[in-house]
């Protein structure tokens, strides 16, 4: 059940003070224990020969923690100073609209979580999803929807354990304008915090802004540094270094006064203390035209393997025809590759549209130097939605950055696809407001399928679907592929080969932005505890 306003503050102010008095738990459901050893004398008693067998102590269930994740502060139009990381901001226009979406899971057989969404500097809560007051029957799965909030500020999805499970949980940020410097669709899934981030895909030449957001939902102080890197190597800067985000906190970083006039920029993340979550907003105004705004989310950390979906691009004479107006040569697509090593990379891509494989020009093998972020250009790519397989003898982030715009003179949209992780059981993808959403999947190394059943907006999971997902394809999945009706999320699982994802999602005009898909439900944790001196 839905809910929201005074109705739902006290109870949620008491869950999220008892929360924040224990150790804070992220996402992922790590749990650190200790247990007290004991010691036992008795006189003229021999102990007894051992065995030499060793035995491990028995497997306990670690209780499930809580589920939080920061959704990113609303898109904002810079003004005054853009060369420090105190940034001033003006109106964006009299259309933007930002709003959040959350869909919760409760484990077969139990009741529904309770979940709030609050302000992160204040706690107020914006709303809820009430607990369920009896437990369904064994096997139901009980599922609550939280529509289109507006927003204004950044919040925080908390949402209780389900029974000895941690909830599986969601929620997405959506922002659309039709109109002001930064029109465009952006969106971006609230993100559980961590220590080591990757971002990759934004720039800072002239026109385009690029703003690091760190946010710190802990009860323990962040200090963060930042390692970026761009065309010719790392960048060093006085102001990377030592970052301190408090509890409740948002600092923004505006990259151009750290890497300043970079077409591609990589940026690590890493805190000590107080896990963090990290956005980066871009937007680009050539001269007096709207270039597009995004949200872009963490990449994959490097990997000598990196996939990515939901790349869509506009015909060759499309993508030629906006090119040349004036400051518009930014609008071709291109593959950011960043190594942060100190060995080159010569990096393999194949290219997977909706028949299979694509041929490159030039056979898909680049070189990229170490310590560098190289373009690898996609514009000579057909019309389509297509899937990125890049492989290296070294580790490697990528992310795919291109535009989408209908003619010469209007204005364009911007979307970065973040490499993917490889999908396992249980990923949420929740509707983002304003905007339609689609799957995009691939299984590059052999024939897999994925099971999917849509989450309505009454909470009523439908029934659900396998879906083939052929080798070496993309395959899109429009939300009537899935379920009927007000669709509000969707619950996947890949069974078979490795299976890539993200979401895909369109709004009016050329609006354009692509999600990761969420990680997926841990399920219950065990571990081993041993007691002994």
């Amino acid at each position: 059940m839905e809910r929201s306003g005074d109705d739902t503050r006290s109870a949620a102010r008491g869950r999220r003070q008892s929360r924040r008095k224990t150790a804070y738990t992220v996402s992922s459901g790590v749990v650190l224990m200790a247990a007290a050893g004991a010691l036992i004398t008795a006189a003229a008693v021999a102990a007894p020969a051992g065995s030499g067998i060793p035995i491990q102590p028995p497997a306990t269930e670690v209780p499930a923690g809580a589920l939080t994740a920061v959704c990113p502060q609303p898109l904002r139009l810079l003004a005054g100073n853009v060369s420090g990381t105190d940034a001033e901001y003006s109106p964006v226009s009299e259309s933007a609209a930002t709003a959040v979406s959350s869909v919760v899971l409760g484990a077969p057989g139990s009741s529904l979580p309770a979940a709030d969404l609050t302000e992160l500097d204040g706690g107020k809560v914006l709303g809820g999803i009430e607990t369920g007051e009896t437990a369904p029957l064994a096997g139901t799965r009980p599922a609550g929807a939280l529509r289109n909030l507006a927003v204004d500020t950044v919040t925080a999805l908390e949402a209780e354990p389900s029974g000895k499970m941690q909830a599986t949980a969601n929620a997405v940020l959506g922002y659309s304008a039709t109109d002001g410097d930064l029109a465009g669709v952006a969106a971006a899934n609230c993100q559980a915090p961590a220590n080591d981030i990757w971002l990759l895909g934004a720039r800072t030449t002239v026109g385009a802004t690029a703003v690091l957001r760190l946010s710190n939902p802990s009860v323990t102080p962040a200090t963060v540094d930042l390692d970026l890197h761009g065309s010719v190597g790392r960048i060093e800067s006085a102001g990377s270094r030592g970052i301190v985000v408090a509890p409740g906190e948002t600092r923004s970083i505006i990259l151009a006064g750290l890497a300043a006039n970079e077409e591609a920029v990589s940026v690590r993340v890493r805190s000590s203390g107080g896990p963090v979550t990290a956005v980066i907003e871009q937007s680009i105004l050539r001269g007096l035209t709207p270039g597009g705004v995004e949200l872009i989310e963490p990449t994959a950390a490097p990997s000598p393997r990196q996939v990515i979906t939901g790349t869509t691009l506009q015909s060759a004479d499309s993508i030629r025809k906006l090119a040349e107006q004036d400051g518009h040569a930014s609008v071709a697509p291109v593959l950011n590759v960043a190594v942060p090593g100190s060995t080159d990379a010569v990096v393999h891509l194949r290219v997977f549209g909706p028949g299979g494989e694509v041929q490159i020009p030039g056979g898909g093998v680049f070189s990229v130097p170490a310590g560098t972020v190289g373009k690898i250009p996609l514009a000579d790519l057909p019309e389509g939605t297509y899937s990125l397989d890049l492989t290296s003898d070294v580790a490697f982030t990528a992310a795919a950055v291109f535009s989408r715009g209908t003619e010469p003179g209007k204005r364009v949209d911007l979307a970065v696809a973040p490499a993917d992780a490889r999908m396992g059981s249980e990923h949420l993808a929740v509707g983002v407001p304003g905007s339609s959403s689609a799957l995009v999947l691939t299984a590059p190394d052999g024939a897999a399928e994925v099971r999917v059943r849509a989450i309505g907006a009454d909470g009523t999971l439908q029934p659900e679907k396998v879906v083939a997902v052929p080798a070496g394809r993309t395959l899109t999945l429009q939300s009537g592929d899935i379920g009927s009706g007000d669709v509000a999320g969707v619950l996947v699982t890949a069974v078979g080969e490795a299976v890539y994802g993200a979401q895909l999602v369109t709004g009016e005009g050329p609006g354009i932005s692509v999600l990761p898909l969420p990680e997926g439900s841990a399920g219950s944790r065990n571990a081993q505890i041993g007691i002994g001196y």
